[in-house]
């Protein structure tokens, strides 16, 4: 992530959120921290960060209610968004906010986890805009191109959370991502990544041969 650039972490627990933030800002960000989704969504309102930190579990207002209300504001709506939390992640999570989140770790966090993961987005939405810049330089259809960049990036962010429900279910991921267990929405979400993978590749060959 480039120096300079604007990170809120949220989180109830308030030492850890001042640990956090004050080790963020020594890492060259410029890190806020807010405790509470009501309080977050007032420091979004005055100034819109560059990716937010949201922990899940929060009272009265949890990082799942906060995350709608944050997507519900036109100014924050593409505000990337890590989620963290000692919750493992479950199927109707990623069913309902697979979507809308970047990234998911589970607590305990260190900071090398967090950096990392920050910069994996920065890196990530680097690759796609680079992917989608090449594609119109070889004069592909703008539509094309902007339904390319949403399904390589659905791809990638969905591969992460197959591969942290895989900490709890049965899946096995080599190559094609499996699971034997008999669970119906687990196998919609399995499919629905491999739909994705599949149109993926179909869009690159036709934008980039």
């Amino acid at each position: 992530m480039p120096v300079g650039q604007k990170v809120l972490y949220i989180d109830d627990e308030s030492l850890l959120k001042m640990a956090f933030v004050e080790t963020l800002k020594q890492q060259g960000y410029k890190a806020r921290g807010a405790i509470s989704g009501k309080e977050a969504l007032e420091l979004v309102e005055v100034e819109v960060p560059d990716i937010i930190i949201l922990d899940v579990m929060m009272k009265p207002m949890d990082g799942w209610e906060t995350l709608t209300r944050i997507r519900n504001r036109e100014e924050s709506r593409h505000v990337p968004i890590i989620m963290q939390t000692g919750k493992s992640l479950t199927i109707k999570d990623v069913i309902k906010y697979g979507d809308q989140i970047e990234d998911y770790l589970i607590k305990p966090v260190r900071l090398m986890d967090l950096v990392g993961a920050i910069e994996g987005v920065w890196d990530r939405k680097k690759m796609i805009e680079e992917q989608g810049i090449k594609a119109a330089e070889k004069g592909g259809d703008p539509e094309l191109i902007e339904e390319y960049k949403i399904i390589l990036r659905r791809s990638i962010i969905g591969r992460r959370l197959i591969e942290i429900l895989g900490r709890i279910y049965p899946i096995r991921i080599d190559g094609k991502i499996e699971t034997d267990f008999d669970l119906p929405e687990l196998h919609n979400v399995i499919s629905r990544y491999e739909s994705d993978k599949k149109r993926c590749t179909e869009l690159r060959s036709i934008l980039l041969g």
